[in-house]
């Protein structure tokens, strides 16, 4: 692994595990770099997912398709973990697809290798349960946005995220992470900007 990506995967786990996350040398070393192009699946639907991925450059979007239409669960960006989390856990097919949304850079760490090492102690396991725990506000924080705030609000939230990646993406994909219609989200930009 480049030093630089491991520095990144460090620089995470420090802010979300602490300071004692330079005993984890060995975790991050299981990851392995990969690269995605624009538009190519990290996870397609129907298979069970493998990986356990961080992102370091670039973003994905999780969504399914219902009735011939895709629905965005999320979106994922740099710093961030992402999986197709219950295929991951369950061992099932996934139901959802990861694609990446530009040239997307990541490590990845396998399921095996993840298993093995919660497996060594006590301690690895607190690491997989802070990952775990992560992944969960993640999702949870995004249904309370959905739920609380208007679609104006999650725009201009997601706009404040990440201005340089929003301007970058298609609008239906943003329509759909937000819940409305292509038509809306053009009216909220027109009053939001970019």
């Amino acid at each position: 692994m480049l030093s630089a990506q491991r520095e990144q995967l460090r620089h995470y786990m420090n802010r979300t595990i602490g300071p004692r996350a330079d005993q984890w040398a060995s975790f991050a070393d299981a990851f392995e770099y990969v690269e995605y192009p624009k538009k190519s699946f990290l996870t397609p639907a129907g298979t069970p997912e493998n990986y356990l991925y961080f992102l370091l450059e670039g973003a994905t979007s999780s969504f399914f398709v219902n009735e011939g239409r895709e629905k965005c669960l999320d979106l994922w960006f740099a710093d961030h973990f992402v999986s197709s989390y219950i295929s991951f856990l369950t061992r099932r097919p996934s139901e959802i697809f990861i694609q990446a949304l530009f040239p997307t850079k990541a490590l990845r760490v396998h399921y095996d290798v993840l298993q093995e090492f919660y497996r060594k102690d006590d301690e690895s396991n607190r690491v997989g349960r802070l990952f775990a725990e992560g992944l969960y506000i993640a999702r949870t924080q995004r249904e309370i946005r959905f739920l609380s705030q208007t679609a104006d609000e999650r725009y201009r939230d997601l706009l404040q995220r990440q201005p340089e990646l929003i301007q970058q993406l298609p609008v239906k994909i943003i329509a759909s992470y937000l819940g409305i219609h292509p038509e809306s989200l053009s009216r909220i930009r027109k009053q939001v900007g970019p």
